[in-house]
């Protein structure tokens, strides 16, 4: 599993921006400068509590883009057909109840099948 370095690293190479680090206060004091660079250069800023991540802050263009990606990405990983789920029913009717009743004498007849066959 790659570590939170490189996932970090990986992300701003797909993102296309290079990322600074800077603590709370700093961000604070610095806050619309930093807002500024964004919107001028290909950056991302990682705000840090005690040298711990706990916020990125990004120009809306990547964050679009970003969006953009998770969008597309969740369209091509979807599964056209349903998943096979062991021990899952596939229910086409707006009648439940005789749904139920349907399956209920499946049920039956398979354990009596099954019983016979021992």
């Amino acid at each position: 599993m790659p570590s939170l370095k490189d996932i970090e690293k990986q992300a701003a190479m797909l993102m296309g921006f290079t990322q600074q680090s800077v603590g709370k206060t700093q961000a604070r004091k610095e806050f619309f400068p930093l807002v500024d660079s964004l919107s001028t250069s290909a950056s991302a800023v990682q705000i840090t509590d005690h040298d711990k991540p706990v916020a990125v802050l990004l120009s809306y263009h990547h964050y679009m883009a970003l969006a953009s990606k998770v969008c597309m990405h969740a369209k091509t990983a979807a599964h056209p057909k349903l998943p096979n789920l062991i021990g899952s029913i596939k229910i086409k009717t707006d009648n439940l109840e005789a749904a139920s009743e349907k399956i209920a004498e499946q049920l039956k007849q398979s354990l009596k099948d099954t019983a016979s066959s021992l």
